[in-house]
């Protein structure tokens, strides 16, 4: 056997071994379902499935070891958020499908200027900005080729300085990252949190609610990664007139926002106005059961009815093919694996073993998921971490008598701060295959990036909690 296949029977080796934990310390239920997170947590940690295939465990082993049945466990594979994530796939396959994300990254980019330092800028904000509504791989690989044609125009005049395409290649990735953190919808560990938090406390976290932290967490680390990287770029302020007329040609070829483009962009713009102010709109027109979900499936209703050119609508059915219909499955991994840890008893279980730690400091519990969700994503999917994570962080948080927001929110922001290793986050690998980074490059500004967010990260989290 190849010793990468190891994993492949360690997973159903500890579920098997789970049944020897000591009676006298663990319940049979309990005993179970500690063989099934470590299972789970096995092949999620060394993907030697796809992290979706592992989420589908719960359907097979909780049923069958009694913790839960079917029923129960299949509702989580179904939870409402599920649908605004899918809402949320629709709305970006269309933005993709009619260019607008390329049109929206060149509009920014063109506006900010055509300085070594101003192109950074232009890129990272284009790339933030795409990465809150569609997923941050699609905006990685469409910002690339722009930044390898910048690169290369740079060179020739005269920019032939590694640190400037370590600046911008990062940038990009970094930008990606941050990006995602700002919206409820930019990247799946946001809706595993909220989900959780809504079925655990029954109480919901509009798009609107979220914008408000997640929006000045990824602002303020969107500078200090420009501010780094700057530091990387150096000096160099003059305008590049070829890098201009570049921009200005990519720009042309784009044409005037045509029929499907522009319905698209009234379509998007519409969807966000009504997930920022739905809150209001709803003290003036009460609908009930209203929520984001519902704005999300009737944003991918309309993409479906409406016509592009002729008959045929914005969107097909087989445009769904594109549709990351995995991170829908592995949400609801997640949820049936914290209901089934609730069930079994397990949590109150792990709740005694943090029983003791009831003195430390609130600080110190933010600061250490902080570190937990900045580095432990650097080699765990972050989706996967924040999954499994979630029901021992809010046995924590009983334990510690430490609201548990205050502990999930470093968690889950944490694990979207990937900056140092190329496999740490698919932005990271994408701009490591370009051919023009060295291992080293990223390490060595990413360990700065990973300092800073879990001192941000920390900080920000603390100052909430004095007006709790």
């Amino acid at each position: 056997m190849n010793i990468r296949q190891i994993p492949y029977i360690l997973g159903p080796a500890l579920f098997g071994l789970s049944t020897y934990l000591p009676s006298h310390a663990f319940s049979e239920p309990e005993k179970l379902m500690v063989g099934v997170l470590a299972w789970m947590l096995v092949w999620w940690i060394t993907e030697i499935v796809n992290l979706a295939v592992t989420a589908l465990l719960p359907i097979l082993l909780l049923p069958a070891t009694g913790v839960l049945p079917l029923k129960e466990v299949t509702q989580s594979y179904g939870h409402p958020l599920i649908y605004l994530f899918f809402g949320g796939f629709v709305l970006a396959l269309a933005i993709e499908k009619w260019n607008l994300h390329r049109r929206i990254a060149l509009w920014i980019i063109r506006s900010i200027g055509a300085s070594p330092k101003r192109i950074l800028l232009g890129f990272m904000l284009a790339t933030a900005f795409l990465s809150a509504w569609i997923s941050n791989t699609a905006t990685t690989v469409m910002m690339l080729p722009m930044v390898l044609s910048v690169i290369q125009l740079l060179q020739k005049a005269g920019f032939e300085d590694h640190k400037t395409n370590i600046a911008l290649l990062v940038g990009t990735a970094w930008a990606a990252n941050i990006g995602g953190m700002s919206t409820l919808i930019g990247t799946p560990p946001n809706l595993v949190f909220t989900g959780f938090y809504q079925a655990e406390l029954g109480v919901e976290i509009s798009f609107a609610e979220w914008l408000k932290v997640g929006l000045p967490i990824a602002a303020t680390l969107f500078a200090m990664a420009y501010f780094i990287l700057t530091l990387i770029l150096g000096k160099g302020s003059k305008t590049n007139q070829s890098i201009k007329a570049y921009f200005n040609r990519e720009w042309d070829k784009l044409g005037p926002l045509d029929g499907p483009e522009r319905k698209v962009a009234i379509v998007f713009a519409s969807t966000a106005a009504l997930w920022i102010f739905r809150p209001n709109i709803l003290e003036f027109i009460p609908i009930p059961e209203f929520t984001d979900t519902s704005v999300a499936i009737l944003s991918a209703l309309v993409l479906f009815v409406i016509p592009a050119h002729s008959d045929k609508p914005l969107l097909v059915w087989k445009d769904t093919r594109k549709l990351a219909w995995g991170i829908l499955v592995l949400f609801g991994g997640g949820m049936a694996l914290a209901q089934g840890m609730n069930a079994s008893g397990l949590l109150s279980h792990v709740t005694d073993l943090f029983s003791d730690q009831s003195e430390s400091s609130m600080l110190f519990w933010i600061l250490s998921m902080a570190v937990l969700g900045v580095w432990a994503t650097e080699v765990m999917s972050n989706m996967a971490l924040v999954a499994a994570m979630m029901p021992i962080v809010a046995a924590i948080s009983v334990a510690t008598n430490v609201d548990f927001m205050l502990l999930a929110l470093p968690l889950t922001l944490g694990a979207s701060c990937a900056f140092m290793l190329p496999m740490a986050t698919p932005p990271n690998a994408i701009v490591f295959g370009s051919g023009m980074l060295k291992i080293i490059d990223m390490v060595k500004s990413g360990i700065w990036m990973n300092m800073a967010a879990t001192l941000v990260i920390t900080a920000i989290v603390y100052v909430m909690s004095l007006f709790l």
